[in-house]
């Protein structure tokens, strides 16, 4: 059976899920967009609560269908409602419920870790979709964010990650929290500043176990977050006065990878 109407319960709680910060919080879940990430979610092993699709996308992407089919059922929706919920101009006809991933930092993690990304107050979503999916790429152990930083759940987020969201570990907490456990379990922590009594990238041996600070767009690390940074360092640049956030953390976690390496 077809659901057509875009007033459906089910339609309005998926909308609600990719519109909205607080209904993701209060139900534990997030939507997954496109073929691509649902077949990465399934594949993950993520707990996935409810597939959506459109006649002609399971006719499209059959190999996906059969991916979530042992997993979930998959309910048929019309191309009206998917252009409704979609997040995108043009729509591929997937959609997923997915549990969002409570991952608690403690002590064994980072005992078992050596490279983190810190994001400090991070509010432009392809920023951070970005630097998950390099910080995947280029083997960081984890990213920390702060609560300050943009839902990691949002559409925006979690298409920038391309699927790294679904395997490289991200915790939201308290840095007055995480960074002394940090500290504590033997971390160097490096707050990226433009700043000229930082140490620069290119004269600094990264200690065996490292997390980079990245801080807000506009206003970089905080005045809280800048004391619990046990040392600086900042990326020579010439011309620019400072680089794209995504771009230093890119730079910061090649440098960490060719140091470990």
């Amino acid at each position: 059976m077809e659901i057509t109407s875009r007033k459906n319960q089910l339609v309005r709680y998926y909308k609600s899920l990719i519109n909205e910060r607080r209904a993701r919080r209060e139900n534990s879940s997030f939507v997954a967009e496109g073929h691509k990430l649902c077949e990465e979610a399934v594949k993950s092993g993520l707990t996935v609560k409810s597939v959506l699709a459109t006649k002609s996308a399971l006719e499209k992407y059959p190999h996906t269908a059969e991916i979530i089919s042992p997993k979930c059922e998959i309910v048929v929706i019309s191309d009206d409602v998917s252009e409704y919920i979609s997040d995108t101009k043009t729509p591929q006809g997937f959609f997923a419920e997915v549990k969002t991933l409570d991952k608690p930092l403690n002590s064994d993690k980072i005992r078992n870790s050596t490279r983190f990304l810190i994001l400090d107050s991070l509010q432009d979503t392809g920023n951070i979709g970005t630097i998950i999916r390099t910080g995947d790429a280029l083997g960081i152990d984890g990213v920390i964010l702060t609560e300050e930083c943009a839902d990691i759940y949002s559409p925006k987020v979690i298409r920038g990650t391309m699927g790294s969201l679904f395997r490289l570990p991200c915790y939201i907490g308290k840095a007055e929290e995480f960074m002394p456990l940090l500290t504590d379990n033997g971390f160097e922590i490096y707050g990226a500043l433009l700043d000229k009594t930082a140490v620069p990238l290119n004269k600094l041996n990264f200690s065996p176990k490292s997390a980079v600070v990245i801080g807000n767009e506009g206003s970089g690390i905080c005045e809280k977050v800048q004391k619990l940074c046990t040392r600086r360092v900042y990326i020579p640049i010439e011309n620019a006065e400072s680089l794209n956030a995504a771009v230093a953390a890119s730079i910061l976690c090649w440098e960490m990878q060719k140091q470990k390496g």
